[in-house]
Order: C-alpha cells, then structure tokens, then sequence
C-alpha cells in the first residue's frame, strides 16, 4: 500500500429487529435454495480510515535443535543438530563470539552427570530465536 491511501470500511453500527431479519435470510436463503440474490447493504453509518504510515516487520528466525542422543552414558558422545530458516547466524555452541551457519551439526562428549542444555540462539533480520537442546547424562556402566 502506498503512503497516503485512503481506505473506506462500511460499518454496521446499529441493528434492528427487521434489518436483523434480512440480513439473517440473505445469508441463509441462498444457501437453501442455491440461488444468487442481490441484496442492498444496510448501514447505519459509513466510517472512513485513513492509512498514513504502514510499518512492515520481518519475521524472526526459526529453529529446530535437538540432541542425537537424549539420554547417554558418562564419557560417550552425542551430536547437536540445528537448522534455521530467516537467521544469517547461529550463536552460542561455544564460549565465544564465534559465529556458527545456519544449518549445522557438532560432536560432543560429556564426562559431567546430569542435566546439560544447549542453547542456541539464531540472528536474523527479525530479530532473534533461541531453541535448546537437552541431554541427560548418567554414570557409566562398571564392568
């Protein structure tokens, strides 16, 4: 839409009981009967809307990001695997400002027991999203 449109909406602003009855049988017979009527608008009043700036905002980043293995052994390894659509970058696999693709996979091995999260927060144009992979870790079997 270009700056300075005008657009015009035609509003119902009060009904009665006999417009109330037409406009139910206009909407009801035709789909009885299939048949096609022409039917007056009635209103009680015309608003008009003037559009002055119009603001159009990118959407943010998806992602999808998951562990290979959701529940592993102490000292074994897992992948992280993400994919983003509308992000330049990924962030957050590592300590850092390093900058991760949008679409990726890395390795891990976790000795430490319990309850690891991933977070990785993907930047785009949009702003921002940040999905999180979870592992949990359990003692390793003894032999």
């Amino acid at each position: 839409m270009k700056t300075g449109t005008s657009v015009s909406f035609a509003a119902v602003v009060s009904y009665d009981y006999m417009t109330t009855r037409r406009i139910i049988l206009a909407t009801i017979l035709p789909l009885l009967f299939g048949l096609v009527i022409a039917v007056p608008s009635v209103h009680a009043a015309d608003l008009t809307f003037s559009v002055e700036n119009v603001t159009m905002v990118k959407a943010p980043p998806t992602c999808e990001v998951r562990s290979t293995k959701r529940i592993m052994r102490s000292g074994s390894t897992t992948d992280i695997v993400w994919k983003s659509t509308r992000a330049e970058h990924m962030q957050g696999m590592t300590r850092g400002d390093r900058l991760w693709p949008t679409k990726g996979r890395e390795r891990f091995a976790i000795a430490v027991l319990g309850k690891h999260e991933f977070p990785l927060t993907f930047v785009g144009p949009g702003g921002e999203t940040t999905c999180i992979a979870k592992v949990f870790v359990h003692p390793r079997k003894s032999k």
